[in-house]
């Protein structure tokens, strides 16, 4: 076994997410993150990626899923999406899923908030 880790680091897209009226109407940036932890022995030894995770589709996957989902909380986006790889990736055996929110904190200048959840 050569357990192995994938990370998506800061995809950015937006999306609607919140609870407040305004962010109910008007899309907003997040930036994701993602590890996948996997067995990357038979992908090793045949270089074949049907025996690993193609993380450019995993990555539209998830933008597409996030954006049609219109969650209210963070919370519910990173368990969510979390729940949704380990569906739809079975090769993944755990995945952390953080989720920031660049423009949470209306007028402070480079201020966010972020939110991290592990699943296995």
């Amino acid at each position: 076994m050569e357990q192995g880790r994938i990370h998506l680091k800061d995809v950015q897209f937006d999306c609607i997410i919140g609870v407040l009226p305004y962010e109910r109407e008007n899309e907003q940036p997040v930036i994701l993150n993602l590890t996948l932890w996997l067995d990357f022995a038979r992908a090793a030894n045949t270089e074949d990626l049907n025996e690993s995770i193609d993380y450019a589709k995993l990555a539209e996957e998830l933008k597409g899923f996030i954006r049609l989902s219109c969650f209210k909380l963070v919370e519910t986006l990173v368990v969510k999406t979390a729940e949704y790889v380990l569906e739809h990736y079975p090769k993944a055996n755990a995945v952390e899923v953080s989720v920031s929110k660049p423009k949470a904190i209306p007028g402070c200048l480079g201020a966010e908030a972020s939110i991290k959840v592990l699943r296995d």
